[in-house]
């Protein structure tokens, strides 16, 4: 019986225990549905999400644009999807029908691939669009040679770097419309002192700029020397200071200067969008799904010993290649710009005007654009600029437009005319291009001197003209012995008829 009240007992216990434990459970419930379900949704999702990186995209890229597609045309085709951010589209390139290229950005998190499936099924302006999956950057940061570390350099790419700021600064028109304020206190006297100091040795250099980046640059463009001290040493001062002698040597390092020319650098690539040691400039940039993409920096030294005349030829090939961004920007002048055919916008309108003015009879004039009949062509001028002033304002961007396109030094144009250009001289050619190199229709070098290749001048036909002398053929032996090296002409006889005495095979 003990036993049996004992066991009893237990099972009171554990039902009681169970009933504990439901009340628990409804009164949590109880209080869960009390208190506002979205404020622990928000605090949990805060916990568990990570911070966007807002920089990176999903980006489509569209092989074949044509030339009548326009960017608005592109965009509002890729507004439809979810998550479009932006259109960037290439210029138009000549050897390929005058077609473009273009990058669509979406957010990140959208299905790029399902988008990219419904542009394959689009056809613009009758025009297959080929579109794939732009790839992310496999490499931001690249490195170049590490040569570029050495003083010699870092002081002659500040130089460099300096000039090409200021050059670009100029084309875009930063740094020129700011002024220094009028009303100082008379405590700030030395400070002007300096500081006109200063401009006069930047404008020694022709970096007269108010970019604060320039600002104090000529203290690293100027260089220093003990030539005091060498000469009384009986030591060699011809050499630049942190030049190499005829020897070689390992690299010599400068922090400062090298604080100073990765500020100049980093301008350039976010400011100008120019990879200074890449020597080349990321057109439109902001459109396209990485707005700071590819960036080159210096390398690791080498640990090798560098000569003196490798420094110099790597400067000089460095700046040859620099070249394009040193040039300022070519604008034609006012008679070039006439010979080209500029339009006068009043002048156009003037035109519409008569084009549009017809005279039908005595007192009765025609305004082609209304059909209305008015006394005299005063009425229609007055009828057109105030019934007709969109078409007006039409002539004008017509006219706007064109001269833009003239002062456009990438406008695509023509090729020039055979005839224009400047005949090839007679005579023996002793440098040839490389097997494969050539121009069009030409077979290891030009075949035929008068043949230049496409787009060039005739003459007489293929291969210099048929039966006139071809002075500057070539084929293989072209060029060879001097001018008197002719191939010989090959004569062509009757077979039945006897041989004769000066004819050669």
């Amino acid at each position: 019986m003990e036993v049996d009240n004992e066991e009893a007992n237990k099972r009171n216990i554990k039902e009681e225990n169970r009933e504990r434990k439901l009340e628990s459970e409804t009164a949590d419930s109880k209080k869960s549905t009390i208190e506002p379900e979205a404020v622990i949704d928000l605090a949990s999702e805060d916990k568990e999400k990570e911070p966007r990186a807002l920089h990176k995209t999903s980006s489509i890229f569209l092989r074949n644009l044509a030339p009548t597609i326009t960017k608005a045309e592109v965009e509002a085709m890729c507004k439809r999807f979810p998550g479009f951010l932006r259109v960037a589209i290439a210029d138009p390139q000549p050897e390929r029908r005058w077609f473009r290229r273009g990058w669509v950005s979406f957010e990140r998190q959208v299905n790029i691939k399902e988008i990219c499936w419904s542009l394959n099924n689009i056809r613009l302006r009758d025009c297959e669009l080929g579109a794939i999956v732009n790839r992310d950057l496999s490499r931001r940061i690249r490195a170049v040679n590490g040569l570029t570390s050495h003083k010699q350099i870092v002081r002659h790419d500040i130089k460099l770097s300096a000039k090409i700021v200021h050059n670009l600064d100029n084309r875009v028109g930063l740094w020129n419309g700011e002024k220094k304020d009028e009303v100082k206190q008379e405590d700030d006297k030395e400070n002007k002192t300096t500081e006109s100091n200063h401009e006069v040795e930047q404008a020694a250099f022709g970096l007269s700029s108010k970019n604060p980046v320039l600002k104090n640059i000529t203290d690293y463009l100027i260089e220093e020397a003990s030539a005091e001290e060498e000469e009384l040493l009986g030591m060699s001062g011809d050499q630049e200071e942190g030049q190499l002698g005829d020897g070689d040597s390992q690299i010599e390092r400068d922090p400062a200067l090298i604080k100073v020319l990765d500020r100049l650098i980093l301008y350039l690539r976010i400011v100008h969008s120019v990879d200074y040691y890449n020597h080349c400039e990321y057109p439109n940039e902001d459109e396209m799904p990485n707005r700071c993409g590819i960036m080159h920096v210096r390398g690791s030294p080498p640990t090798a010993k560098i000569a003196s005349a490798e420094l110099s030829e790597y400067c000089r090939n460095f700046e040859s290649k620099m070249s394009a961004f040193l040039q300022p920007v070519a604008t034609l002048s006012a008679e070039e710009f006439d010979k080209l055919g500029a339009k006068n916008a009043e002048a156009e309108v003037e035109k519409f005007v008569q084009a549009n003015t017809q005279e039908l009879s005595k007192d009765k004039w025609l305004c082609p654009l209304s059909g209305k009949k008015f006394k005299g062509p005063d009425f229609i001028r007055k009828h057109i600029f105030n019934k007709h002033s969109e078409k007006v304002a039409e002539v004008k961007a017509e006219a706007e437009y064109f001269n833009n396109y003239l002062k456009d030094p990438k406008r695509p144009q023509l090729p020039e005319h055979p005839g224009n250009k400047t005949p090839l001289r007679d005579g023996p050619r002793h440098s040839f291009p490389p097997y494969g190199c050539s121009s069009f229709g030409s077979y290891g070098g030009e075949y035929g001197g008068s043949r230049g290749g496409y787009g060039s001048g005739y003459s007489g036909g293929f291969g210099g003209g048929f039966g006139n002398p071809r002075p500057n053929r070539g084929g293989f032996n072209r060029g060879r012995g001097g001018s008197s090296d002719f191939r010989p002409v090959i004569h062509y006889r009757d077979l039945d008829a006897p041989r004769e005495p000066d004819e050669f095979l």
